[in-house]
């Protein structure tokens, strides 16, 4: 993910423990008593928020229009795409610039607002911040890791350095059987002695993992596959990855 809160460039958590003996860890107890699956970034009041994921955006109330929490009942609730299809985000507290549609990762959303304006003196000295939270398939998850290390995946093609893609990022196309992925540049390589001849590049695994078998694009009416084109390799993730798969063909 990217940057969260404004000058807070590795996604910092708030102390643990703070001034009170609450703690902004995932799944650890609040000023409040409460527990809670989620992660407190720092982040002073007025800072401006960003978008961690690219998705579409909806107004969000934290506190469900709680009369009593009225001046901290503001967040954005972020529906994953692409890369996030499949995953949601909440932030809380943030006055929003605007109150819906598309964001991509790293969009100025709007600016902090102080989680703790409506507690009393005592527990207003714990560190500024805004609460997140990840959901996978409408399940919370913790999301440090993905606040704090870049999921990204290294070079695929030996002749793509940057990943280049063709076309629309993660598109479904009819030539796959509607299967949705992207379609990422790779040029034959060029004779190294200046000839006319051409070799096909070599392809990296995206990600960590273990190479469990074959994959195959296309097949015709009777389930039979045809083509020279018409393969490819199915990973598990591992290490860091778990949890993911990817083929590439």
């Amino acid at each position: 993910m990217v940057k969260v809160c404004g000058s807070n460039e590795k996604n910092d958590l708030r102390r643990c423990p703070d001034v009170d003996g609450s703690c902004g860890n995932y799944h650890s107890e609040r000023s409040n008593g409460e527990i809670v699956d989620g992660v407190d970034i720092r982040c002073p009041a007025n800072a401006p928020v960003y978008a961690p994921i690219e998705g579409e955006m909806y107004f969000w109330r934290p506190y469900g229009g709680a009369a009593d929490k009225s001046c901290a009942d503001h967040g954005a609730r972020i529906e994953g795409t692409g890369q996030w299809q499949g995953y949601a985000v909440h932030i809380s507290a943030v006055k929003l610039d605007f109150y819906g549609g598309k964001v991509n990762a790293g969009d100025e959303i709007g600016k902090a607002i102080d989680r703790n304006c409506f507690e009393q003196s005592s527990q207003r000295d714990v560190e500024p911040h805004v609460e997140i939270k990840l959901y996978r398939e409408g399940k919370p998850i913790d999301p440090t890791y993905h606040l704090q290390n870049c999921m990204c995946t290294g070079q695929i093609c030996e002749s793509n350095s940057k990943n280049r893609l063709l076309g629309e990022p993660f598109k479904s196309d009819k030539r796959f059987n509607g299967v949705r992925g992207w379609d990422i540049e790779c040029r034959m390589i060029e004779d190294e002695d200046g000839g006319e001849k051409k070799r096909a590049p070599l392809i990296y695994s995206p990600i960590a993992g273990e190479l469990v078998g074959r994959t195959r694009l296309v097949f015709d009416q009777n389930g039979a596959y045809t083509g020279c084109d018409n393969d490819g390799m199915f990973i598990v993730g591992t290490g860091d990855w778990i949890g993911t798969f990817t083929s590439v063909a």
